[in-house]
């Protein structure tokens, strides 16, 4: 049984005469019958029952009508697939840092007229590298200091990936309202030291940071420290006690939309890269390429060390 015989079939049933199915179909009348008779020959049954005015569907005509009817549905969803454009998504894996959601809402609004699927996960910087490295990520952003920058350039040659730096940056003091130093506009590394630090939790690229130091003074040094892994927790702790968190100057006007201001940290001497992350050898979409530009601005020269 060949399709083009089911479409023969399907086309005679639908014009109740072999004539007019043939002129439909652009085909000889004889060669129809032949192609119908060949059809009901494999099948062992009548198909049609002939009369002067045309023809009619037996009852396996019409059991068949619908078993090709369903096959004819089936091949319109296959042959639209040839012609369905391929899905828009934008994927984004970053470090966590209260900007990048303000650049997805950014995103979408400049493509809320187009249908893009936009996902974005905040993941430790470990995480980061491999969701970009499966495909998991069209790209990913990542922010490292001095010691970690060494080990991140090695692991991502070893994986494929390429960094493409953005900028250099620092760390600040994140203070709420509620925190004593608020509305200082400078601090030191030992005013900071008997307040709680929130952090997110350790892994691979954090561990290697207890040894930094800030004018003197070892992050080890805290010993009150608030681990929390939820975005929406750090806001509130960071507006309503006198805990404070270690964040880059790039996200100032981010916390500051919330009441939370970003402090210089007297000699503070960390250096931060800030940087995306793409495959090696591949092409951006039309999305990620958009949304690289978007980052690309993150980093007025005020910004630059």
């Amino acid at each position: 049984m060949q399709l083009q015989q089911l479409i023969y079939f399907m086309t005679v049933a639908d014009q109740g005469s072999f004539n007019k199915a043939a002129e439909k179909l652009f085909a000889t009348q004889p060669n129809l019958s032949k192609a119908i008779s060949n059809l009901e020959s494999e099948l062992k049954v009548n198909i049609f029952y002939r009369t002067n005015r045309g023809v009619e569907l037996t009852e396996d005509g019409k059991k068949l009508y619908q078993y090709t009817r369903t096959i004819m549905n089936q091949m319109e969803l296959i042959e639209g697939l040839a012609v369905k454009e391929a899905p828009r998504i934008l994927s984004v894996a970053s470090y966590p840092i209260i900007t990048m959601g303000r650049l997805m809402s950014e995103f979408y609004i400049r493509h809320r007229t187009e249908s893009i699927s936009l996902k974005l996960s905040e993941e430790r910087m470990y995480r980061v590298i491999e969701m970009v490295e499966s495909g998991e990520a069209d790209i990913g952003f990542v922010m490292s200091n001095q010691v970690q920058l060494k080990e991140l350039r090695h692991l991502i040659n070893f994986k494929g990936i390429e960094l493409h730096v953005l900028g250099m940056d620092t760390w600040y003091a994140n203070l709420g309202p509620a925190h004593p130093l608020y509305d200082r506009d400078e601090v030191t590394i030992l005013e900071l030291l008997q307040y709680p630090f929130v952090r997110r939790p350790d892994d691979y690229f954090s561990n290697l940071t207890h040894y930094l130091e800030i004018d003197g003074v070892r992050l080890t040094s805290f010993t009150r420290v608030v681990y929390a892994n939820d975005s929406t927790a750090i806001l509130s702790l960071l507006h309503t006690t006198d805990a404070f968190r270690f964040g880059p100057g790039l996200s100032a006007d981010d916390f500051s939309a919330y009441g939370i201001r970003t402090i210089p940290i007297r000699n503070c001497k960390i250096q931060i890269t800030s940087g995306w992350l793409q495959r090696k050898r591949e092409t951006l979409s039309e999305e990620a390429a958009d949304f690289v530009a978007m980052l690309q601005n993150l980093y007025p020269v005020s910004l630059q060390f």
